[in-house]
C-alpha cells in the first residue's frame, strides 16, 4: 500500500452511526442553508457522515505559506492539463488574487488537501472569479469541494461583492445557488461551453450591471 494510501486510511474514523445527530455540533455536516461559514473560519468540519465516516478538516483563508502545498494539490487533481483551461487565461490577464476570500482545507495533520481560490475581475462592474477549485484525490468523494466553495462564497458575500462567476458543472454548483449565465451577457478570453459558465448574485441587483468580457479590475 502506498504512503499516500496509508495516510488517507489513517484519516478515516468510523462514526457511531451514520445519523448526524450523534456528531458534536462543531462537526455536523453543514446543509445548503447553513449561514456564512466564514463567520468561524477555523471551525472543523466532518464530511460524509452519511457514509458512517468522519473526515475532519479545517477551512481557513489562504496564506503565503500555503503556496507550495496548493501547487501540489492542483498538480495531483488536474495534472499538467490545468494550464490549458480557459479559466487560466482569465488569471493571466490581470485578475487580482484575493487570498483573504480564498479558502484552504487542512487535515488534522496540518496538510493542505483542498483549495478554492477567488480573484477580483471586471465585466462592466467588478465581480469575483472562482477557481481553481481542487481537492487532493486522497480526500475526494467526501463533499469537501462543495464546502470549500460554500466558505469562499460566504467570504465574498461578506465583503460586499456583486457576484461570483466560474466555469464548472451546473449540477455540482446548483446547491449553492449558481445558475447558467444568459448567453451573451459575459464572455471569457477563450472559448468555453456556455452551459458551464455560471454565476451567483451576492446582493440584490448585483448581477444587473455585469456584461461584456471579463478583464482585469480597475
Amino acid at each position: 500500500m502506498s504512503a499516500r494510501r496509508v495516510l488517507a486510511e489513517k484519516k478515516r474514523r468510523r462514526c457511531p452511526t451514520p445519523n448526524t445527530q450523534h456528531l458534536t455540533p462543531s462537526t455536523q455536516h453543514p446543509t445548503p442553508n447553513t449561514p456564512a461559514i466564514d463567520a468561524a473560519p477555523a471551525a472543523p468540519y466532518a464530511l460524509a457522515p452519511q457514509l458512517g465516516i468522519v473526515l475532519a478538516y479545517t477551512l481557513i483563508a489562504e496564506r503565503p505559506e500555503h503556496a507550495a502545498a496548493i501547487e501540489r494539490v492542483l498538480d495531483r487533481a488536474f495534472g499538467p492539463g490545468r494550464f490549458a483551461k480557459t479559466s487560466e487565461r482569465v488569471r493571466e490577464r490581470g485578475a487580482r488574487a484575493e487570498p483573504a476570500l480564498s479558502r484552504v482545507a487542512v487535515d488534522d495533520e496540518g496538510e493542505v488537501v483542498g483549495v478554492c481560490r477567488i480573484w477580483r475581475v471586471k465585466a462592466g462592474a467588478e465581480l469575483f472569479f472562482l477557481g481553481p477549485l481542487a481537492v487532493d484525490p486522497a480526500a475526494q468523494a467526501a463533499g469537501l469541494g462543495l464546502e470549500l466553495t460554500r466558505a469562499a462564497v460566504a467570504a465574498c458575500r461578506a465583503s460586499g461583492g456583486n457576484g461570483v462567476v466560474l466555469v464548472g458543472a451546473e449540477r455540482f454548483f446548483r446547491p449553492l445557488g449558481f445558475t447558467v449565465v444568459p448567453v451573451g451577457r459575459i464572455a471569457l478570453p477563450a472559448p468555453v461551453d456556455p452551459q458551464r459558465l455560471l454565476w451567483l448574485e451576492l446582493r440584490p441587483g448585483g448581477l444587473d450591471a455585469l456584461r461584456g468580457e471579463i478583464v482585469a479590475p480597475s
